[in-house]
């Protein structure tokens, strides 16, 4: 069941919430604290093959897989980074977050559900 972080730095412009739990990382953000959703970022499956879905306002999607860093042996670990990965079962996900979005408020849970579910590889942005 997601639960919201609520010690997140903030950065000069907008506002970011993040909520967590075993399978999902959700980054909201807002245009100003109490204002209107702009993006988020929702990373899933962190035990295993993680990815993280990106949507912007004006901009677009964004699909990736989470290269952890930790597959290169005899070196240390190295920062993750994301790859494009276009491949997204929405259904999949969307039934998920739905399970696990019971204590988000309707606003989040119903944008970022849609979004999941209006998803087209067509409409990925490499440049969010």
């Amino acid at each position: 069941m997601l639960y919201e972080f609520r010690k997140v730095q903030q950065k000069e412009k907008g506002y970011r919430r993040l909520f967590l739990d075993e399978f999902f990382d959700l980054y909201v953000w807002y245009d100003k604290k109490g204002g209107d959703i702009i993006g988020f970022e929702l990373c899933y499956n962190k035990d295993s093959d993680e990815h993280s879905i990106i949507w912007k306002q004006n901009k677009g999607y964004l699909h990736t897989e989470i290269d952890s860093g930790e597959n290169n042996p005899g070196h240390s670990k190295q920062s993750p980074i994301s790859l494009i990965d276009g491949y997204f079962d929405k259904k999949k996900v969307s039934k998920r977050f739905l399970e696990s979005s019971l204590n988000l408020e309707n606003e989040i849970v119903d944008l970022v559900n849609n979004r999941i579910l209006e998803y087209d590889e067509k409409l990925i942005n490499p440049f969010l």
